[in-house]
């Protein structure tokens, strides 16, 4: 009896798991395509895919973990769609992107979202400037942020409205160490995002 419990147990354990938000590798070099969509970028160097999705038309990527190094790619966002999946429609819903926004809505709209879906304590803009995003005129945000584990964290989007869908890519990670060091990492990602 003994030894059949312990060869049913032994079996159990060679049982393989999937974590929930389990990552895949992506590679450098490798043309991809995020966000089930047309946008693909070519990654200088290799990041984790989280398979768990953040939003309909988004992904997420990071090198050390989410709250280390935090990218999201929001893609073909369609009007009335929320750029997160809802955690509280009922008490608190997600804004809706509009096709009929403005690049200069962009930020506010990223503000909200971010509260909501991420649970910042604050979320404050520091700069918006204009930009070049997917060969369109676009903004760039820069962004510093508290979340509820109290830690100060500093972020940058850049994001483009392209024939009434939303197209942007944000960065995120803690203002001690992470952020300096990966910046130049999402800069790259950005120049290298193309519309297939």
């Amino acid at each position: 009896m003994m030894r059949a419990f312990l060869l049913i147990a032994s079996g159990l354990l060679m049982v393989p798991t999937v974590p929930a938000a389990a990552h895949k590798l992506i590679d450098a070099g490798e043309t991809v395509t995020v966000a089930k969509s047309d946008l693909t970028v070519v990654p200088a160097i290799d990041w984790n895919r989280i398979n768990e999705r953040p939003g309909k038309e988004a992904e997420r990527w990071t090198l050390d973990g989410e709250l280390l190094n935090d990218v999201l790619f929001f893609a073909e966002v369609e009007d009335g769609d929320a750029i997160f999946r809802e955690v509280d429609k009922r008490n608190s819903p997600l804004p809706r992107f509009s096709g009929n926004m403005l690049l200069i809505d962009l930020p506010d709209f990223l503000n909200s979202s971010m509260r909501i879906a991420k649970g910042h304590q604050t979320f404050s803009v520091d700069s918006v400037a204009p930009t070049t995003f997917l060969g369109q005129p676009g903004v760039s945000v820069s962004f510093s942020t508290v979340g509820n584990d109290d830690i100060r964290r500093r972020g940058r989007a850049v994001a483009t409205i392209i024939d009434g869908e939303l197209f942007m890519m944000t960065f995120e990670a803690p203002t001690i160490y992470f952020f300096e060091r990966d910046l130049p990492h999402f800069e790259q990602l950005v120049a290298s995002a193309r519309l297939s």
